[in-house]
């Protein structure tokens, strides 16, 4: 029996044989909805089961992979090797001093409980499609803010299956990254987070329902709807990347189903039927040529995972 057979047994007897499958393609588990199969698939539909789905693995030497909304993350065609684990750990609960979320939880959903609990703090967030998770290993941001300004701390399963809480001050936050965000290849296993806690003050409920509406037009007004990553690269220092690539003449170009977004060029959309390759040469079209015409590197915001 393989490494993978045995996890699968293994995950089944603890979890159910319902949330573990074998083959599973990842494209209906990413926003951009493209991505081959995973060997193996399990939901962790709590905190406890996704710090056991990682464990056994860890204990069967099967490398494994984490997934919360799908979003910040481009996965190749040929599909992801051994364990992907879909985070599905999304209990709230809130206290006079914040919010504690576990990392399965959609951030913008979180977002809209505090303000309807009467909280500021995490209202930038209400447009944002990943979840907590993500977010806190990213330093998600928009509209003013970001996670680095309200984290307080963080739960964390470590590379060898011990769990630690995280002040924010470990993450060593930065423009969209963090101390969690990029391992180099042969690092060893992936830490994850399990759940946060964000600081949040008392605020008027009206107040900030109109800022959040105020939010939401301006990202419905400046961003494309429809299946995408979000955005592709990172803003360079005194820039931004869409403007770079507008400016390179590549707005709106096409290459089967996938597309740069003719509303928003640091956006790569899949009209029905993109592949993960097609998107893969949009951004490496987009880095060439701004490259070329401007001389600036363009870095990548948005993960690439599986067989590259």
């Amino acid at each position: 029996m393989s490494r993978i057979e045995r996890l699968s047994e293994a995950l089944k007897s603890a979890l159910g044989p319902d949330v573990v499958l074998a083959n599973r393609p990842l494209a209906r588990h990413t926003t951009l909805q493209v991505g081959g199969p995973a060997d193996l698939l399990v939901e962790a539909r709590s905190v406890v089961a996704l710090t056991q789905s990682v464990r056994t693995s860890l204990e069967l030497g099967v490398p494994y992979r984490v997934l919360g909304s799908g979003a910040n993350v481009l996965v190749s065609d040929s599909g992801v090797r051994g364990l992907v684990v879909l985070n599905r750990a999304k209990s709230v609960s809130h206290t006079p001093e914040g919010v504690k979320a576990e990392s399965g939880a959609a951030l913008a959903q979180v977002a809209r409980q505090c303000v309807r609990a009467r909280q500021t703090g995490l209202e930038w967030a209400v447009g944002i499609p990943g979840t907590v998770g993500g977010a806190v290993i990213g330093n998600a941001g928009a509209n003013g803010g970001c996670v680095a300004d309200g984290l307080l701390s963080a739960a964390v399963l470590g590379p060898h299956g011990t769990v630690a809480e995280w002040p924010v001050e470990r993450f060593a936050y930065g423009y969209r990254t963090s101390a969690l965000k990029y391992q180099p290849p042969g690092a060893g296993p992936q830490s994850i987070v399990l759940s946060a806690m964000f600081r949040l003050e008392p605020a008027d409920q009206g107040v900030l329902e109109t800022r959040v509406a105020c939010f939401l037009a301006r990202r419905a007004a400046t961003q494309p709807s429809g299946a995408s990553c979000g955005s592709v690269f990172r803003n360079p220092p005194g820039d931004y990347a869409g403007r770079l690539i507008e400016a390179a003449g590549l707005k709106g170009t096409q290459l089967g189903d996938a597309q740069i977004s003719p509303v928003h060029a640091n956006f790569i959309i899949n009209l029905g039927e993109a592949s993960a390759s097609s998107v893969k040469t949009l951004i490496d079209r987009a880095q060439e040529q701004v490259w070329s015409q401007f001389g600036v590197r363009l870095e990548l915001e948005v993960e690439l995972v599986g067989d590259w």
